[in-house]
């Protein structure tokens, strides 16, 4: 994991001059410039010295886990988008010799020509996004402004993304049944919860007669209650059709590992 970042950096990203090194002395060298500067900014703050020291050292740690994270994330995008170049360029060349081998028919031809202009207009996204990777990962690896390592929504939400994934794919099925079950679960029970908020609604605006306590919100709550009444048929067939994918789903998975075993 760490050399595929470290080829991506060396390659797009990081000067020639630091080809030799490897990719933890390069991230400890970012780790001292990090420290560096917050202990200057800790100082000029007026900070006593050794607990400057000591928070200008979780800063640096901190930015640089911060700045691992990113360039993982920007590497994986760059490998994605490098293999949809690829597979593009090679549909693009076979698709082209196709047309020029004059083996084809007419209608052949015509029929190829479409599939020619979206690979290549597949193929130009393809390189943009390429190019956007790219200059993120040079972003990245040159800016020592700390404002750059600064977490975000979209950072958390793909490393929430990444965790799940990894968390997932070392699931057996048996666990994988188990964990679609318990989401199944909630699922139901949140619908269960809406249903009866509805009703416990409907119920308190009969009970306290609302409409002709306040003729003047009359209006407002037979809306109210019209909506409540497509609600709660919406919820129930929801209900419905959840508790029939969780049992199509569990009788599948049973007769897969049925039919597996024959």
């Amino acid at each position: 994991m760490l050399n595929r970042i470290w080829s991506n950096l060396k390659k797009h990203a990081v000067p020639v001059l630091l080809g030799y090194f490897s990719f933890d002395s390069w991230l400890q060298s970012r780790r001292e410039q990090f420290r560096d500067k917050y202990l200057e900014e800790a100082n000029k703050n007026g900070v006593l010295k050794e607990q400057a020291s000591q928070q200008a050292a979780a800063k640096a740690d901190h930015a640089t886990t911060m700045l691992q994270n990113k360039l993982k994330i920007a590497s994986d995008n760059l490998d994605t988008a490098n293999l949809a170049v690829n597979e593009h360029s090679k549909r693009i060349s076979d698709l082209s010799s196709q047309l020029v081998s004059g083996n084809l028919s007419d209608l052949e031809v015509e029929a190829l020509k479409p599939h020619l202009e979206y690979s290549q207009y597949m193929q130009k996204g393809a390189l943009q996004l390429q190019a956007q990777y790219i200059k993120e990962l040079q972003d990245l690896s040159s800016s020592n402004d700390s404002d750059i390592l600064k977490s975000d929504f979209s950072e958390f939400f793909n490393n929430w993304a990444d965790a799940c994934k990894d968390y997932i794919s070392i699931l057996s099925s048996e666990q994988m049944i188990i964990l679609f079950n318990i989401s199944g679960y909630i699922t139901l029970i949140m619908i269960m919860t809406s249903i009866t908020t509805i009703l416990i609604g409907q119920d308190l605006i009969n009970y306290f007669q609302l409409e002709l306590k306040y003729p003047k919100l009359a209006k407002y709550i037979k809306f109210q209650l019209t909506l409540r009444k497509y609600s709660l048929r919406f919820y129930i067939v929801y209900f419905y059709f959840s508790i029939l994918i969780l049992i199509s789903v569990n009788i599948f998975m049973f007769s897969y590992d049925f039919f597996l075993s024959l």
